[in-house]
């Protein structure tokens, strides 16, 4: 995450790239929804009173092998199947150890536990194959061959299934990345995943412009948010703290929301996250305060539901 202020490789003019979404070109409002990871998000009032039902989670693609990360996945789609929620449903690297953290499972691996979760999940028809496979912290940062790889694999066996072909985050060589991916994967990508936080955060539209002009197809923003706090780590030692306004946060919570008007082919939007924590150690792009109070972020989505539709001149 801590690449995400570099220069892009693509410059846009913002402005002339908002008068088009707010030249009513586009009406359509795409489908919201929020990537939280604690099932608490379900019974609360606050939430269900935003009427959305789409949410995300990520999960360790050995999940099944990990019996406390399995207990959480079981217990969080248990309440979503309860609130009747539409679940996405993505991989990343294993939790079980530090060194299999740091080990890319094999095909065959990896296609195992891909069947196996989903045999577990039936009701589940949307996948993110590898959570920010771009991100330069990521197992997959060097390898997107084989972030193809697993792609072609859940493409394989969930045809009817909606998959997030690759997932990634708008941080310079996001481009030469997509394009080594596109290279590899034999199937033909039909959905993209963006991670915008730099879009959202910086009140700009390279990296959204710069995944739409890449790629056909849909494209999910399928985690973003208007930051309140995020630490950078060097191992377990803290380097540095960024702090925003809670104003900034819905600032770029409204920004991220007319990004996602750029577009008829921008189809889905997951916010990310519904409550911060006590302890705050690494991020906060909550609606809700540590102790349950609404922020201003929340108000600015509570607006945008009732519009209805994408702005208009």
């Amino acid at each position: 995450m801590d690449v995400w202020f570099r220069a892009l490789i693509l410059v846009v003019c913002i402005p002339a790239v908002l008068a088009v979404a707010a030249s009513g070109a586009i009406a359509a409002m795409p489908t919201l929804g929020v990537g939280e990871q604690k099932p608490e998000l379900f019974s609360d009032s606050r939430w269900k009173r935003l009427g959305l039902r789409d949410v995300r989670y990520i999960t360790p693609w050995d999940t099944l092998q990990d019996p406390v990360q399995l207990a959480r996945l079981d217990r969080w789609m248990a309440a979503a199947r309860a609130a009747r929620a539409r679940v996405l449903l993505g991989f990343a690297h294993s939790l079980r150890s530090e060194r299999l953290a740091r080990t890319l499972p094999t095909l065959r691996q990896f296609r195992l536990q891909f069947l196996r979760i989903r045999a577990r999940y039936p009701e589940v028809r949307s996948w993110i194959v590898w959570s920010e496979a771009n991100h330069p912290g990521a197992l997959t940062w060097k390898r997107p061959r084989r972030a193809a790889r697993f792609f072609d694999v859940v493409a394989s066996h969930c045809r009817r299934c909606d998959v997030v072909a690759a997932d990634v985050l708008d941080v310079a060589g996001m481009d030469s990345w997509i394009r080594r991916f596109q290279r590899h994967a034999r199937h033909r990508p039909r959905i993209w995943g963006l991670h915008n936080y730099a879009d959202a955060n910086g009140f700009k539209t390279q990296g959204t412009q710069t995944l739409l002009a890449l790629t056909r197809g849909r494209i999910w923003f399928t985690e973003t948010g208007g930051l309140v706090l995020r630490r950078l780590y060097r191992g377990t030692r803290a380097l540095r703290t960024y702090r925003y306004s809670l104003r900034h946060a819905a600032r770029a919570t409204g920004h991220v929301l007319r990004l996602s008007c750029l577009s008829r082919r921008i189809r889905r939007v997951y916010l990310y996250h519904w409550q911060a924590p006590l302890v705050v150690t690494n991020w906060d792009s909550a609606f809700l305060g540590p102790h349950g109070a609404l922020r201003p972020a929340y108000r600015t989505l509570t607006r945008w539901i009732r519009r209805g539709s994408c702005p208009t001149a």
